[in-house]
């Protein structure tokens, strides 16, 4: 807008100069400046099919905390130098820049293109995009702008972010926990150290804890009874996995910050399948990618490979909110990214029994909504009683 008072200002001071001053100088002024605004945008106007954009990036599937630098290369289809360009790229709440995303520049004759540098920073997991948001050509005096380009899959990036599998040591709870829903039986108050499997006395045989043993052999009602941690030798019942359940639904549009939350969930999954699988506990988790899916864990490995599965993670449809498949295995532990203001998908998921549920540090739920863990910001688990 300023440009266009400022040629109005000076096609006034022409027509002001050739009526008071001098007639021939100040109409051979105005008609310099109207040639000039006709040249510049006819040149203009021939550029917007003479320019080509189109954006990459060396690694497409990243780790939270990484720099993809997007490289935009803009060629020019004629020998002429070009007008002023301006382009701006935009990305999806997970990617910041870090710096501007925008750039101004020309290309000269002798060149055929430019190839420029754009870098983001991967800040939170799950699937992301990087875009051309704005591809304009301006003409040399400033008056106006015409998009050069529409968005294709050549000026589009499909990202990919990992979530961060945490560290959290092991936290005794927890693993007693996932213990006990998992198919030992520490109902037997008489079970016998010395009684062995193979001569088919009940029970299993028994030693003290030694550092370095499993958790999950643990037997805490025979350890609570003795006062000491009491190790099982044999398994002779079946283990069955703990049933977990990732609920992401969309809430609307995508936000940095509605982004933050959902990553204390995603992150604090792998954090417990984590621990757990380092404690030799299988667990099954159901999550959703366009369909409901199982990942079996059974070592750490799979958590990795997990975190991968979930790099392409969106909000999904509230189609089919929870795996029937999932509630017929019985109890299942359903982690979920909703908050206390998401009043009806919190009514929805909450009206479901035979589940526990772990809801963010600062979601606003508590015991009122039913059996609740908290996942604090240090990955800690609290059960709230």
């Amino acid at each position: 807008m300023k440009d266009i008072f400022g040629y109005i200002l000076c096609v006034g001071i022409a027509v002001l100069m050739a009526v008071m001053i001098d007639g021939s100088g100040g109409v051979l002024i105005a008609c310099i400046l109207l040639i000039a605004l006709i040249v510049s945008e006819v040149y203009k106007r021939y550029f917007r099919k003479k320019l080509a954009v189109s954006i990459d990036c060396k690694h497409k599937l990243l780790s939270k905390g990484d720099i993809v630098e997007v490289k935009v290369l803009v060629r020019k289809l004629t020998k002429l130098p070009s007008p002023i360009i301006e382009l701006e790229l935009e990305a999806s709440p997970q990617l910041s820049p870090t710096d501007k995303p925008g750039m101004r520049f020309s290309i000269l004759p002798g060149r055929d293109n430019e190839a420029l540098t754009i870098s983001f920073r991967a800040d939170y997991s799950g699937s992301s995009y990087i875009r051309l948001k704005r591809f304009e050509v301006a003409d040399f005096l400033g008056l106006g702008r015409y998009s050069a380009v529409t968005v294709t899959e050549d000026n589009y990036l499909g990202l990919k972010i990992m979530p961060t599998v945490r560290d959290t040591g092991t936290q005794a709870e927890v693993i007693r926990t996932a213990t006990d829903n998992i198919g030992f039986d520490d109902s037997e108050d008489e079970t016998s150290e010395t009684a062995m499997g193979s001569t088919g006395t009940p029970g299993y045989e028994h030693r003290s804890y030694n550092p370095g043993d499993p958790l999950k052999k643990i037997n805490w009602k025979l350890s609570s009874k003795r006062g000491i941690y009491m190790v099982r030798l044999d398994e002779k019942l079946s283990v069955t996995s703990q049933i977990f359940i990732l609920d992401h639904p969309s809430k609307g549009e995508l936000t940095a910050q509605s982004c933050e939350k959902a990553d204390l969930i995603i992150e604090g999954v792998l954090a417990m399948l984590s621990m757990l699988a380092q404690q030799g506990l299988e667990t099954d988790l159901y999550y959703y990618l366009n369909k409901w899916e199982k990942a079996e864990i059974k070592s750490l490995g799979d958590v990795y490979l997990l975190a991968e599965s979930l790099s392409a993670l969106t909000p999904y449809p509230r189609t089919e909110r929870i795996p029937p498949e999932a509630l017929k295995k019985g109890t299942a532990l359903c982690f979920t990214t909703i908050q206390s203001e998401d009043q009806s998908l919190a009514s929805e998921l909450f009206s479901y029994n035979g589940m526990a549920f772990i809801v963010g540090e600062d979601s606003g739920f508590d015991t009122s909504y039913g059996d609740l863990w908290v996942c604090t910001k240090d990955y800690e688990f609290k059960h709230l009683n």
